[in-house]
Formats: structure tokens, C-alpha cells, sequence
């Protein structure tokens, strides 16, 4: 995805009472709205805006300003462009405290306790746990890397909403890292992060499921986990983690997968002698995704 150069263009002019168009106030409204509009959420603790909330911008002359949140009428105007907005109500917490504890890390659930903005997907994940942020979020950099159009995603995140089961949980966590793959760098390691939550997710759906293979898709999770490393661009630590893996133990519905592990990682290493050895198993899909890998992970 191409890096998007956002210069926001302000009026000095204040709304003191209220937003023009009105965040939304109910999570499932907004999340309805999100998935027909292909946008993220974009997500504040509703008492954090009870007093003054100011946000860097930059304008169209490079001039960083500070806005009100509360009262510029031509931020709230921007940021419905680019996302659903959202207070969250404190009465929220508490679910998405649950859903995140087991399968998130600290930096997550510092982030969904905190004031700062949330960048959410339709489920309530937040994509920007790792965005750090001086003292001000900077509106620029928020809509640059988290403005996403989320159409390829969204047939997952029906199926998930419908049911939230290993299968559903699982593909959405593949689809996250396929769509990682076509973004920019920061947001591709943000979206990473976003699909290892859903990883560990499916890995506890897993032994409630009737599939007959588990061992067969606990092994598929593992090897997922090293998918995640290249696409963040780490190869050495992913050819270590192969290692643990003999080919006669690689069960049947993994092999290509592991064949796309195995030549990416030589590729990135830029070892070709040994990615030849998994050219001829691999496939025409998974080159595209490996080749796609290599040529941005610098």
C-alpha cells in the first residue's frame, strides 16, 4: 500500500458546543457502520472527553498546531473521513478486559485502559497498542498509518461476528497477515500484533472444537508464528524456529505452508542455493506472497 502524505487543512474557527455530527455512543451501532463503510474505529473512554482533549495536526503549511478535540469542528470532520468515531462507554471495560487478558500483552492493556485514542477493529481489538505518542496523539500519523480500507477483511470479521469459533478466529488471523503483507511498515508490525491475538485466540478455541486433527492445526498455529516473523522482517529468528521442525513430522495440510516458510526465509537471508531447494514445491499463490515479503522488507 502506497505511504499516504496526509496534510490537514484547519479552520482556527471553534465549535463551542458541540461535534456537528455526533460520535457514536453504541459500540454494536458503530461497528455496523464500520464494516458498510470498510473503516476502523476510532475510539475514546467517553470521560476523557469531559474536559478539553488536544491533538497535534499538521496543516497544509507544515505547521504543527494543537486542536481541541472537544471543539474544533474541522478535526471531527477529518477523522469522520477516515474512521467511525467512537466514546466508548466505561461500561465496555469490563468485556474487552476479558476478551483481551489471555491473549494480549501488557503494552495492549495498558493501551485500552489508558485516555489515549484507540484504533479498533470491528470486534474491539485495538490495532495501534504499539503507537506511541509524546504527550499528544498526532492526528496526521494516525490517519497515515490506520486509515485503512478494511473491504478485503470484512467477510472475516462477519463470519467471526456471527460466530466466534477456532475456524473463524483462525482465518481472520491468516486474512490480518495476508493484509499485512500489502502495508507499510509500522502498520504491517501493528497488524502482526492485531493477528497474533486472534492466533492465541483460535489456539483456546482449539480443544472446544470437533475438528479431528487438532494436533494437526496446533502444529498449523506454530508455524503461523513464524509467518508472523517474516512479515516483521525477521528472518533469523524464523530460521531458527524451523529448525525445530523435521519435514517427516510436518503434517499433510501444512506442507505447503511450511515450503513457503522455508523459501521466504532463505530469500530474505538472501541464502538463494538454499531457497532453490523449495522452489519447485512451492506455489504460484505463495510465491506472489513471498515475493511480496521480500521486495518491502527493507
Amino acid at each position: 500500500m502506497k505511504r499516504l502524505v496526509i496534510l490537514l487543512c484547519f479552520s482556527l474557527t471553534l465549535c463551542f458546543n458541540s461535534f456537528g455530527q455526533e460520535w457514536f455512543t453504541s459500540f454494536d451501532v458503530a461497528k455496523k457502520l464500520a464494516l458498510a463503510q470498510n473503516k476502523m474505529l476510532f475510539v475514546i473512554w467517553d470521560d476523557a472527553l469531559q474536559t478539553p482533549y488536544y491533538i497535534e495536526v499538521i496543516d497544509e503549511n507544515g505547521k504543527k498546531m494543537f486542536v481541541d478535540l472537544t471543539r474544533n469542528e474541522e478535526a471531527n470532520k477529518i477523522i469522520w473521513d477516515y474512521f467511525i468515531p467512537v466514546l466508548m462507554p466505561e461500561s465496555e471495560y469490563g468485556e474487552l478486559l476479558n476478551k483481551a487478558k489471555n491473549i494480549r500483552g501488557t503494552n495492549y492493556l495498558s493501551k485500552l485502559e489508558d485516555d489515549s485514542i484507540k484504533i479498533m477493529d470491528v470486534n474491539g481489538a485495538i490495532l495501534n497498542s504499539h503507537y506511541s505518542q509524546q504527550t499528544f496523539d498526532n492526528l496526521n500519523t494516525l490517519i497515515e498509518l490506520y486509515g485503512l480500507n478494511t473491504s478485503f477483511l470484512n467477510p472475516y470479521f462477519n463470519n467471526y461476528l456471527q460466530k466466534a469459533n477456532f475456524t473463524t478466529t483462525f482465518i481472520l488471523a491468516s486474512k490480518y497477515l495476508d493484509f499485512a503483507i500489502f502495508n507499510s511498515s509500522q502498520t504491517r508490525l501493528d497488524l502482526v500484533s492485531l493477528a497474533d491475538g486472534y492466533l492465541e485466540e483460535a489456539r483456546i478455541f482449539l480443544p472446544e472444537s470437533d475438528l479431528d486433527n487438532q494436533s494437526a492445526f496446533l502444529q498449523k498455529l506454530e508455524l503461523f508464528k513464524i509467518k508472523e516473523l517474516l512479515i516483521s522482517n525477521q528472518p533469523k529468528k524464523a530460521k531458527r524456529l524451523l529448525k525445530r521442525f523435521n519435514v517427516s513430522g510436518i503434517a499433510e495440510i501444512n506442507k505447503g505452508l511450511f515450503v513457503f516458510l522455508n523459501y521466504t526465509t532463505f530469500m530474505l537471508l538472501e541464502d538463494e542455493e538454499s531457497a532453490g531447494i523449495w522452489t519447485e514445491q512451492l506455489s504460484a499463490v505463495d510465491l506472489k506472497r513471498a515475493n511480496q515479503i521480500i521486495n518491502t522488507s527493507n
